[in-house]
């Protein structure tokens, strides 16, 4: 939710690649959808969840990894910070150019982004157009070059998030990201784990340490 945010600068939101080579802020509303199903009931833990991850194309063809979040929270997330990864439709890892407007930029199995502009509401779950943009050297004729087509390979993509803000001050730092980084960053990956592995839900338990900056 094909690989590479068009213009992934720090401190950057997901973004998304138009008809133009400008870079657009995703738009994030706060209307229930169906997936609001699975927010928070009384006397649950509080959890956050990543709905999806699709690779989805514009209306040029350009493509782009759209990811969605549920905030099973009391609390209104304002920031996060989170990894992408990417795999083939075999299973094998990609190393992308993610940032392929940067000419400074190498290739990588995986990118973190840092978003200052989430306005993620308690329970309720994202909706916002557009997201992570990848290079295609075939339809982006105004952008430089980078890579070898391994971009247009990209069938699957993990995201995990790495940490959390909250409009409250609180910041949650995600336990298991290590685990998740060493479990899929640079790996073969099993299909059947690829095709499964969403919606995966964050439980938060935030220590005393945690909730605070």
């Amino acid at each position: 939710m094909s690989f590479l945010l068009v213009g992934a600068l720090a401190g950057c939101s997901q973004k998304k690649l138009g008809d133009t080579s400008a870079v657009t802020s995703a738009v994030i509303s706060n209307e229930p959808s169906q997936s609001d199903q699975s927010t928070k009931h009384a006397g649950q833990a509080e959890s956050i969840i990543h709905e999806s991850a699709d690779i989805l194309y514009y209306d040029n063809g350009y493509p782009y990894i759209h990811d969605v979040l549920t905030n099973n929270t009391d609390n209104t997330i304002t920031e996060t910070e989170y990894c992408m990864l990417a795999y083939d439709q075999n299973g094998a890892p990609l190393k992308l150019y993610w940032n392929f407007l940067d000419n400074n930029a190498e290739c990588s199995y995986d990118y973190v982004v840092r978003t200052d502009n989430v306005n993620l509401l308690p329970c309720q779950t994202e909706h916002y157009n557009g997201g992570w943009s990848l290079y295609d050297g075939e339809k982006m004729t105004d952008v430089p070059q980078v890579g070898n087509g391994e971009a247009n390979q990209v069938a699957y993509s993990l995201f995990c998030l790495k940490e959390v803000v909250f409009e409250n001050g609180s910041v949650w730092s995600n336990p298991d990201y290590d685990t998740f980084f060493q479990t899929y960053a640079g790996k073969q990956i099993d299909i059947d784990t690829l095709q499964n592995y969403y919606p995966y839900t964050y439980d938060l338990k935030m220590s005393a340490e945690q909730n605070k900056f």
